[in-house]
């Protein structure tokens, strides 16, 4: 099979049908315009498919080679040589399948004739509903994704590093203390409130603490939140994958941490949490909708903020118009079922307590 993916307006459009069809792959062809910003784009994903291949050398399933074009999209004797280069690739033109989604609308059309005129096929994959319609030169027919990214290929594939996380079996280890921490939010952050490295670790919190290893302050008073919320998420809801304590280098020099993120058909959301009555709503508005430009094009994002200080009008404003939910409770009237349906109805997920 060789896949032809056109770089477009929203470039991570073409992962989830490469990422569908990676283990059937001959060739993968990445056509971009020759614009310096289509190039430097391009150049992101081409690495991020370079060490794909890489860390993925030792799976006999995925064994293809990655071809560069690049075009002028207002030159159709250009995008007609570049045709020939995808044939001259293909061993049988039946065996090429162009992801035309979001892609230039001039190369785009000229390709679809070629490729259906020669019984090729051409893909189109909607975003929203995580299917794609093939097009053959004589029908239509609807598929359903298979194969979801997880959060790791997600950024990988888009280029971006992940340089540490919150380790599965860590969490699993300590999944039992977490909860018993968590099992009273008003009693637990009462003693977090107050809490320092100095404290001697006594009474219920101390002595559950210490059977956790970590005693610092920013797990104290943020991490056990964090990894609640985690399980919540979780045990209750039907996500693909899902991670905690996020560091992500998205370019050179830019570092953030992400609370919980979470990937559910193709779409990567974050949940920035915060355990604490000084909530610096703008900071973290500012910061969530800088993160939510890197990772998605169309997921979302959500502040779940702990505490007594009120949101504004105008930071509910501002994050409204940039597609982040606030949830912000007081501690005493924080409720598991119904934020687990306020996350449910956000993200469009499903639930699976009832009580």
């Amino acid at each position: 099979m060789t896949l032809v993916s056109i770089l477009g307006d929203f470039h991570s459009s073409i992962l989830p049908i490469f990422f569908e069809f990676k283990d059937k792959l001959t060739y993968h062809i990445i056509l971009h315009d020759d614009s310096k910003y289509d190039k430097n784009q391009a150049s992101k994903l081409i690495q991020a498919q370079r060490d794909f291949i890489e860390l993925y050398k030792d799976d006999k399933n995925i064994d293809f080679e990655l071809v560069d074009i690049t075009i002028n999209e207002d030159d159709y004797e250009d995008i007609l040589k570049a045709y020939d280069m995808i044939k001259n690739k293909a061993s049988n033109p039946k065996d090429i399948y162009l992801n035309a989604t979001d892609g230039l609308n001039s190369v785009s059309l000229v390709l679809s004739n070629k490729i259906l005129k020669n019984n090729g096929k051409v893909i189109i994959y909607d975003r929203f509903a995580n299917t794609y319609n093939i097009h053959t030169k004589n029908k239509m027919k609807k598929k359903t994704i298979n194969n979801n990214m997880d959060i790791k290929n997600h950024l990988r594939l888009k280029g971006y590093k992940i340089v540490s996380y919150t380790n599965k079996f860590t969490l699993k280890n300590r999944k039992d203390i977490i909860l018993e921490l968590t099992n009273n939010l008003v009693e637990f952050k009462q003693f977090a409130n107050t809490y320092k490295p100095t404290n001697k670790l006594k009474g219920k919190y101390g002595k559950l603490l210490k059977k956790t290893q970590q005693t610092n302050e920013p797990f104290v008073k943020g991490g056990v939140f964090e990894e609640y919320i985690y399980w919540l998420i979780k045990d209750n809801l039907d996500v693909d994958d899902i991670m905690t304590g996020v560091f992500i280098d998205f370019d050179k020099e830019i570092l953030n941490e992400i609370d919980i993120l979470f990937i559910k058909n193709n779409h990567l959301h974050t949940i920035e949490c915060k355990f604490t009555d000084n909530f610096k709503t703008t900071q973290y508005l500012y910061k969530t909708d800088s993160i939510m430009d890197y990772i998605d094009d169309d997921g979302k994002a959500m502040i779940l903020t702990i505490g007594d200080k009120a949101i504004g009008l105008q930071d509910k404003a501002r994050a409204e118009y940039n597609n982040i939910n606030i949830y912000a409770k007081k501690v005493s009237k924080f409720k598991k079922l119904e934020f687990l349906k306020f996350v449910k109805d956000f993200f469009e997920l499903k639930l699976r307590i009832t009580n």
